[in-house]
């Protein structure tokens, strides 16, 4: 029988954008990107008004802040395109 792994580690981040719509435009961008090892790392984008919710779950710290790393690199991309090409 496999050994499951409890992801006990977690982070919310509540990332603010201008409008609803920018805030939905980066949730359904980030929605689509696999997670490699889902036993091991899971995340959960909503929305709420303006606001990006992101919820993080990880089996240690090592994992959850690279998860991290990797969908602030995201974000950040995705606010610079907002802000290039939404008029």
């Amino acid at each position: 029988m496999p050994k499951t792994r409890m992801l006990t580690h977690t982070l919310n981040l509540r990332i603010p954008f201008e409008t609803e719509r920018h805030a939905r435009i980066a949730q359904r961008v980030l929605s689509p990107d696999p997670i490699l090892r889902p036993e091991d790392f899971q995340v959960d984008y909503t929305t709420h008004d303006t606001t990006l919710l992101i919820n993080f779950q990880s089996i240690d710290d090592r994992v959850l802040r690279v998860g991290v790393s990797s969908v602030i690199d995201s974000i950040k991309s995705i606010i610079e395109s907002i802000d290039e090409l939404d008029t």
